[in-house]
């Protein structure tokens, strides 16, 4: 098994390595790009194992990262001057001579966001406090890297989405730069999961749609539609787009359930319409208002949503979907089994 942990390589961002060593308070840094690893989850998959803070050796040599030790040292408190962030860093035995070098690049390898935070990139951070130095943190504190973490194309080139807000501009295929009117979120514990497999995210793998898309692994939940672009859809449908839901494609090679071994996070956007997005470069839809839809948000969420957009409540309001969605999963299944047996690309180039 192994532990995914969603934060930032040390080396992109400008913490120092005596910040990365001794904690030290009041020095400041910034992120400038996020990346997920796995670590093996050693001989307690419930935490992620520190150090002996005497001696830097770890308490767990079986917990791993590319087959060295690694371990989470200590976790700081840092701020942007608004927001308050809980910091895991963590340390890497890059040379494998069973301790952490220091100072230097062994300390703060990788840092991990804590509890479910994640300030926006290039943002000025200020390290204010020490508040765990014990020795092991709960696995289930670091932040999966499921929707959280999609980079989705931006005016200003793509941003992951967790760092996205009401009133940012996204890119969408048909109408340019719009308005994300409500962006919310909703988060799935392993236990919830359990309940309800047909929760568990898909996945994409890098390529596997065709045209060299999605650029990276796109984690979405199952029933987020995927834009389809191929003449095997204009054969069945009249037109060469269709959007079918993630779980529809799993008989495509590189598209599978995926294994969860921690919380996974959920992201929704809502535009004044249904949308085609860029999300790891590949198109898929945004929120779409439908009944079925909004029940996957949650109650408070959708409470918002109806705060937000009245119009929905109406008895004669029909959501505009922004491509043909097939009304019956047989076509879906029969328009998947076609691009397998045929060997084509669900994204056609253009």
């Amino acid at each position: 098994m192994s532990i995914s942990i969603y934060g930032a390589f040390r080396s992109d961002t400008t913490m120092s390595n005596d910040t990365a060593t001794y904690a030290t308070i009041g020095s400041r840094f910034r992120i400038s790009s996020y990346s997920k690893i796995s670590i093996s989850d050693g001989a307690d998959g419930t935490i992620i194992s520190g150090d002996n803070v005497i001696n830097e050796s770890p308490n767990d040599p079986s917990q791993t990262y590319n087959g060295e030790v690694f371990i989470w040292d200590y976790t700081i408190q840092v701020t942007d001057g608004s927001n308050i962030y809980e910091v895991g860093v963590m340390d890497w035995d890059a040379n494998g001579n069973g301790s952490f070098q220091w100072p230097g690049a062994e300390q703060g390898y990788f840092i991990a966001f804590l509890n479910g935070d994640i300030p926006p990139l290039n943002t000025n951070l200020r390290v204010v406090a020490v508040t765990d130095n014990g020795p092991s943190i709960p696995a289930s504190s670091v932040v999966p890297c499921f929707v959280v973490g999609t980079m989705i194309d931006t005016p200003h080139g793509p941003r992951q989405i967790e760092t996205l807000g009401v009133g940012d501009e996204v890119l969408t295929l048909d109408n340019g730069p719009q308005k994300i009117r409500w962006i919310g979120k909703r988060e799935l514990s392993l236990r919830e999961l359990l309940k309800k497999p047909k929760l568990t995210p898909i996945r994409i793998t890098a390529g596997a749609l065709g045209a060299n898309l999605p650029l990276r692994d796109l984690c979405v939940s199952p029933q987020h539609r995927v834009l389809v672009r191929s003449p095997i859809a204009k054969r069945m449908f009249g037109g060469e787009e269709a959007l079918i839901p993630a779980h529809k494609l799993i008989e495509i090679p590189g598209i599978f359930i995926d294994t969860v071994d921690a919380p996974v996070t959920y992201m929704h956007m809502l535009f004044d319409s249904h949308e085609i997005v860029l999300s790891e470069g590949a198109p898929t839809e945004s929120l779409f208002t439908g009944k079925e839809a909004l029940k996957s948000v949650g109650d408070a969420a959708y409470d918002e949503i109806m705060t937000l957009f009245p119009e929905l409540a109406a008895a004669d309001y029909v959501p505009r979907m922004a491509r043909f969605c097939p009304p019956k999963g047989k076509h879906m299944k029969t328009l998947v089994r076609r691009h397998v047996s045929n060997q084509k690309p669900l994204l056609a180039m253009q």
